[in-house]
């Protein structure tokens, strides 16, 4: 007989094995999901690790698969975007913000090229470099946005502008054909000065804040030149320096005068407002010389030195066909020379110094002397003189006598007559045949 105790009834065997399948399948189900929260936690790991392996991987190019997108943000803990990578319709583009939230900087592709923009938090630009067609282009920012400062590459070479605060470019240089330019304007951008290289060397120009240039300092093929102007176009100045010469032209509107050196010498010109020289100052072998000259440079005076210069100067007064008609000179002795002359310039009158304290006096025909007066240590002398040239009456002071001497000479110079004083103080007349061999004297009473 069985125990009673021991023995189930069919509906409590069916609860029991109905109660064990239940629990089986908790047990099942808190297994799977027991994997399943292992697996994801596996899965995160290596997803993380994988992220940390792309990273390292990107370090080698060719071990990271390509990534695409048209769009890529980098935020900052708050969620504000703080770095960009776009693509637009030029080309790739790069945007910075900074923790304001003011766009600062860009690099992108443009038509041309490149460019890289910086801007303040104010969203002002202040540093911009582009590509353009013949280079490139940097700008500088001022206050308020305006440009301070550009260099850029031009067709002729590179270029550099300095912008004052209305943005007028008041300083600029650049590369020209003949080689550097640097222009400099005033504040209202009119051009000032302006340095630039030419062809046969550098120039200088200088011109007022109106008006045309003023100043012009330049380097030709043969030497330096400056050129001066009057604002308004009245007196104007030029100077050169060359290999054999050197010469300063000041020219006003009545008038000019010209400053020139030469290898022979100085020369300085007056001129009128025609540029017919009036007056010159200028050298010869023996010195300085001064002309005066009419309208058609004809000279009507000069006073400079003489033909000797060991002598002096000269002084000659010229009539209108260049001939001297009055001259004053230095003689052999040191003395002065007078001279009156014909039309022709031919002497008629001369007045000499002698060596000591004299004089003489000549009056001239034909180149021969006619008349001479003298004054010398025993008084005065005068000579009357033939057509040849002789003295035919010579009237002074007696040698042999005390008093008056008067002799009248032929044309070869005999004495045929004289009339004087005596010995013994009484007038007295002698007579000469004509070759002076016999005489007839007639004495005074006494």
């Amino acid at each position: 007989m069985r125990d009673s105790s021991n023995l189930q009834s069919p509906l409590s065997e069916a609860r029991t094995n109905a109660e064990a399948t239940e629990i089986a399948t908790l047990r099942d189900e808190v297994a799977r999901l027991r994997k399943e929260a292992r697996t994801g936690r596996m899965l995160g790991v290596l997803a993380a690790a994988g992220v940390a392996f792309g990273l390292v991987a990107m370090r080698d190019p060719q071990a990271v698969p390509v990534i695409q997108t048209k769009r890529l943000e980098i935020v900052d803990d708050a969620g504000r975007v703080t770095a960009m990578i776009a693509s637009t319709k030029q080309g790739g583009r790069l945007d910075l913000w900074d923790g304001t939230g003011a766009n600062t900087a860009r690099l992108g592709a443009n038509d041309l090229g490149g460019d890289f923009i910086l801007w303040s938090r104010e969203g002002k630009p202040v540093f911009g470099a582009y590509a353009q067609q013949t280079g490139g282009r940097a700008e500088i920012g001022a206050t308020g946005g305006k440009i301070g400062a550009v260099i850029e590459s031009g067709p002729t070479g590179g270029r550099a502008s300095l912008f004052d605060g209305n943005g007028d470019p008041v300083v600029a240089a650049g590369a020209v054909p003949t080689g550097g330019l640097l222009r400099i304007a005033d504040a209202q951008n009119h051009e000032v000065a302006v340095l630039e290289a030419g062809a046969s060397g550098g120039s200088l120009s200088l011109s007022p804040t109106e008006g045309a240039t003023a100043a012009r300092l330049r380097v030709s093929e043969f030497g330096g030149e400056l050129d001066l102007a009057a604002k308004v176009g009245g007196g104007r100045v030029n100077a050169s320096a060359h290999d054999t010469d050197a010469a300063v032209i000041a020219v006003s509107p009545a008038g000019a005068a010209k400053l020139e050196a030469t290898k022979v010498g100085g020369q300085l010109d007056v001129l009128n407002a025609k540029g017919d020289r009036l007056a010159s100052l200028e050298t010869n072998d023996s010195g300085g010389l001064l002309v005066c000259r009419t309208v058609g440079d004809r000279p009507l005076a000069s006073l400079g030195g003489g033909a000797s210069a060991a002598r002096g100067g000269l002084l000659q007064v010229y009539n209108s066909e260049q001939s001297p008609v009055f001259a004053a000179a230095v003689t052999a002795d040191g003395g002065g020379r007078m001279a009156l002359g014909t039309a022709a310039g031919v002497a008629t009158m001369t007045a000499e110094a002698g060596k000591d304290d004299g004089a003489s006096l000549s009056l001239v025909r034909g180149g021969k002397r006619s008349i001479a007066l003298l004054a010398g240590a025993s008084g005065g002398l005068l000579n009357l003189f033939a057509a040849t040239g002789s003295p035919a009456v010579v009237a002074g002071t007696a040698d042999d006598a005390a008093g008056g001497l008067v002799l009248i000479r032929s044309t070869d110079g005999t004495d045929l007559a004289r009339l004087g004083v005596d010995e013994k103080g009484s007038g007295n007349v002698v007579l000469f045949n004509k070759d002076a061999t016999e005489r007839r004297e007639l004495a005074g009473p006494r």
